[in-house]
């Protein structure tokens, strides 16, 4: 699922040792830089293959070369939309749903790239469900964060298969794992392809899965999105343009080396699942850009025709000019 609330802590990170062999070839071109400015980037989940370009540009020295020392932090019960918005976060990771809300909510926020070049979130259940079809998921258990999002979104793609949504049992469950929570608690969950329910997979566990944005165009749009202030862009366009600057050779080494990537990422997160992040990254390294001609890329007609879709299932009331929250000034 892609919106859970946390407390907020301070990750337990470790900048690798200039002595890493993976790292040296970066770290002997780097530049010594006398000022390194600190630089917080506030997640939206635990981390994860998502997040993996930070984690192989921290690694790799790539921030430090740019002057930015990054400390990444956990998520809290407040989105990071908001807290970025509200100046406690300098970045974050954020959700196209989340920022439409925030700027009809005067919050000052801005997409400033898009991670995954397309939404790889899907419904999903086990095979042993034996569903075939949305309409048999009628009268199952849903487990999700009680959002309106998840309403809106299964009432739209069962209403477009023939299925009635108001006989699905929705549950609030909060944060849950696909695989205890479908022992169970429920039937089926909103997950990531390449995370939770390759995860599934890994440990043998055999799935379905109806992803929505490969059906309808409404879903078909980046995801997840990293996000500054309007406050940031304006008093400090320069440091913006360093951090994706960094941000960018992170994802662009990690679609390219995703092994490699897999094995920097797991040095700073050594309690991670290491079969879990390397097939992650093998899966997902062709999709962070896509077709697009470069990484980070955000379509404006896609995020128009999710919004249109969000004013047209009454989540909102205003559409928001695309260049209120959205650009790809500093993704160059």
């Amino acid at each position: 699922m892609f919106i859970f609330l946390f407390r907020l802590i301070l990750l337990k990170f470790v900048i690798l040792s200039y002595c890493y062999a993976s790292a040296n070839e970066d770290l002997k071109n780097s530049k010594k830089v006398e000022n390194i400015v600190t630089v917080t980037l506030l997640l939206d989940w635990k981390p994860n293959t998502n997040h993996i370009g930070f984690y192989v540009a921290k690694a790799r020295g790539f921030y430090r070369q740019n002057g930015i020392e990054l400390k990444i932090l956990n998520p809290t019960q407040t989105t990071s939309t908001a807290l970025v918005g509200m100046n406690k976060a300098d970045f974050g990771v954020s959700y196209a749903n989340n920022l439409i809300y925030a700027r009809n909510s005067k919050i000052p926020v801005k997409a400033i790239a898009g991670i995954i070049s397309v939404d790889t979130s899907c419904f999903v259940w086990r095979k042993t469900l034996n569903v075939k079809s949305l309409k048999q998921l009628e009268g199952k258990r849903y487990g999700g964060w009680g959002s309106p999002e998840e309403n809106a979104t299964l009432n739209f793609i069962m209403n477009k298969n023939g299925a009635d949504f108001t006989k699905v049992k929705m549950l609030t469950t909060g944060v849950q794992d696909f695989l205890p929570a479908t022992l169970k608690n429920v039937d089926f969950t909103w997950e990531y392809k390449g995370w939770n329910i390759l995860a599934a997979q890994l440990n043998n566990v055999e799935v379905d899965t109806y992803c929505p944005s490969e059906h309808f165009a409404e879903f078909n749009k980046p995801s997840p999105l990293i996000i500054t202030s309007d406050k940031l862009i304006t008093e400090n366009p320069k440091l913006v343009q360093l951090f994706m600057h960094a941000t960018k050779k992170g994802f662009e080494y990690s679609i390219n080396n995703p092994e490699s990537a897999a094995n920097e990422m797991l040095k700073l997160l050594p309690e991670l699942d290491s079969k879990l992040v390397k097939e992650s990254v093998k899966f997902l390294a062709p999709l962070y850009k896509g077709t697009n001609i470069n990484w980070g890329y955000l379509d404006i007609k896609k995020f128009e025709i999710y919004s249109k879709w969000m004013k047209d299932v009454n989540l909102i009331k205003t559409i928001p000019l695309p260049k209120e929250y959205l650009s790809n000034e500093f993704n160059n």
